[in-house]
């Protein structure tokens, strides 16, 4: 049985999820956190200039409690107190389809050195 159709697929659901999931991250859920961050008196990073360099660092604090402790770019506490729960599933679906991708990355350049 050829694995390679398979990751393909896989690869390109991964790759179209992340599209989605990267567009409705960085429009509702960033945006949303950001303002009600700026009501608490906690602006967004300076570092990030409108890029999306933000977008992981907002992921993770979202997802995983013990990130926000030892977060020192920015204030992730209030990234998860203003986070909804659709912005947590955005955030779940991204984290999952980027490790997915690089998932089948792996596995089909390990497959394709065999070959």
């Amino acid at each position: 049985m050829d694995l390679a159709p398979i990751l393909t697929y896989l690869f390109l659901t991964f790759l179209f999820s992340f599209f989605i999931s990267s567009l409705l991250l960085s429009r509702m859920s960033i945006k949303h956190i950001n303002i009600q961050m700026e009501k608490d008196g906690v602006y967004p990073p300076s570092w990030d200039r409108g890029i999306g360099a933000s977008a992981s660092f907002y992921v993770f604090a979202m997802l995983f409690s013990k990130y926000r402790i030892k977060n020192t770019l920015f204030d992730a506490r209030f990234v998860a107190k203003h986070a909804r729960p659709i912005d947590r599933v955005i955030a779940a679906v991204h984290f999952i389809s980027v490790t997915g991708m690089i998932i089948c990355l792996c596995i089909i350049t390990l497959f394709k050195s065999f070959y």
